[in-house]
């Protein structure tokens, strides 16, 4: 069985393995030398940094003047020739201004929760690493409609796989999360949280959503983390959404912020006959079961169920004989 098992084992990691061949992985990293082709409200740019205010709020950039939406265009940003992701202001109240909600290029990094507040908005406690990344500010009411959109991010060209996107803290939003402001209370009672949810879309179909808690019972995530974003499968946009118990009638109470860098996205080989319809089939995750639903270490001799589940969602459960 151990030679069987083995074997098997080689077979899968052979066909993950001609699978990850079909395809190459381009990041996001907001860097200056990254920069390919950046586009942007004033027509381009060349440099991630010159899409960073001076000030971190009341800035030309994202908080303009008279701002018609006839004639003016929205502070946005789109990573042409990398991995084609655009986003701009969602202009909730028709100004063109961050207050209603986006995602705006940072590097201010700032470890003093004393001045976390909305004239730091552009802020993170901890570094990552990098120079810049960006920062999210959602709409404070979490429900996705027509009439209330949702800060986002989405491909200027089609669908692709978004293997994870790093998430951070804001010094805003975790000052305000352990302490509290008005009109928010501290998060730390036991049934506390403050969440974000990524909702995948490929054109107006939703493929799935991943929630990541910013704090949860009294505890709070204060440096850069990973997400798997594999569950969305193929997206044309991703919406961005923060939802808390501490919410009244006008929303979520608490400052609706967090920071992203690094996203990395799965481009299909252009030396390949694998279409991009094929990306997104990688498996994730194989599990073994015998007939009764025990779940097994490893396969036994005999007929044993083994589940398969897939990047893009899907799951696959069938008997084999070992």
């Amino acid at each position: 069985m151990k030679k069987i098992f083995i074997l098997f084992g080689a077979l899968v990691s052979m066909s993950a393995m001609a699978q990850e061949a079909n395809y190459e992985v381009r990041v996001l990293t907001f860097e200056d030398e990254d920069a390919n082709g950046i586009v942007n409200y004033n027509g381009g740019v060349d440099t991630w940094s010159s899409l960073i205010e001076n000030v971190q709020y009341g800035g030309p950039m994202l908080y303009p003047n008279d701002f018609d939406e006839d004639e003016d265009v929205l502070y946005g940003w789109y990573d042409e020739g990398n991995t084609e992701i655009m986003s701009e202001l969602i202009n909730n109240y028709s100004d063109g201004c961050f207050w209603g909600g986006g995602i705006a290029i940072s590097n201010y990094i700032d470890d003093n929760l004393g001045n976390g507040d909305y004239l730091h908005q552009l802020s993170v406690p901890t570094s990552n690493g990098s120079d810049n990344f960006a920062v999210v500010y959602c709409n404070s009411n979490p429900t996705i409609s027509e009439y209330n959109p949702q800060a986002y991010i989405a491909f200027a060209d089609e669908a692709h796989v978004i293997e994870s996107v790093n998430v951070g803290p804001t010094t805003y939003q975790l000052n305000v999360a352990k302490n509290g402001n008005s009109p928010a209370r501290a998060l730390t009672e036991e049934g506390d949280y403050l969440t974000i949810t990524f909702y995948g879309y490929n054109g107006e179909t939703q493929t799935g959503s991943v929630s990541f808690d910013l704090a949860k019972d009294g505890s709070f995530v204060e440096d850069w983390t990973e997400v798997s974003l594999l569950p969305l499968g193929k997206v044309t946009m991703v919406l961005f959404t923060i939802d808390s118990n501490d919410s009244d009638t006008y929303g979520v109470n608490q400052a609706s912020y967090f920071a992203i860098d690094d996203i990395k996205v799965r481009f299909a080989k252009e030396d390949t006959e694998t279409s991009v319809d094929d990306v997104d089939s990688e498996v994730v995750s194989v599990e073994y079961f015998t007939i009764g639903g025990q779940k097994l270490i490893a396969p036994e001799r005999g007929i044993v169920i083994v589940k398969t589940t897939y990047s893009d969602g899907k799951v696959e459960s069938v008997k084999k004989a070992f």
